[in-house]
Formats: structure tokens, sequence, C-alpha cells
């Protein structure tokens, strides 16, 4: 089965976004940041609110910048 994205968390004008993916296999929430089509940051969680509290700070991290961070 594909990969469906249950949300957009956000999304910035230079096409960057965050997904929140659910991983029924393995039980756990995935959140994606994604630009032109590659994977530039995820990271899994045992709660949505984790996961979803994550992609808040991440948005701050890539916001305005137009590059990735350094983590």
């Amino acid at each position: 089965m594909a990969e469906v994205a249950l949300a957009r968390l956000w999304q910035l004008p230079d096409g960057t976004s965050c997904l929140l993916l659910k991983d029924s296999h393995a039980g756990n929430w995935e959140v994606r940041v994604i630009r032109d089509s590659h994977t530039i940051r995820s990271e899994h969680f045992g709660h949505p609110i984790d996961a979803m509290e994550q992609a808040k700070q991440w948005r701050s991290a890539y916001d305005g910048s137009g590059r990735t961070p350094a983590r």
C-alpha cells in the first residue's frame, strides 16, 4: 500500500512542506519535510500531538531562510 499523508501541517512559499503520516504497520506517526519531491527531514513519534509540536518547531527553523537549517 502506498503512503498517504493524513495532513499537510504547513507549507512555505519556496515549496517546502511538512506532512503528517501514519505508519499503520509500526503504529507510529511520521513528520516529513519535503522540498521538490525530496525528503529533507523526517522523524517518527509515538503520539500525533508530539509529532505536531515538533512540526511547529521545524517550521520556525525553515521559515524565511529558504535553506535547510543546521541540526
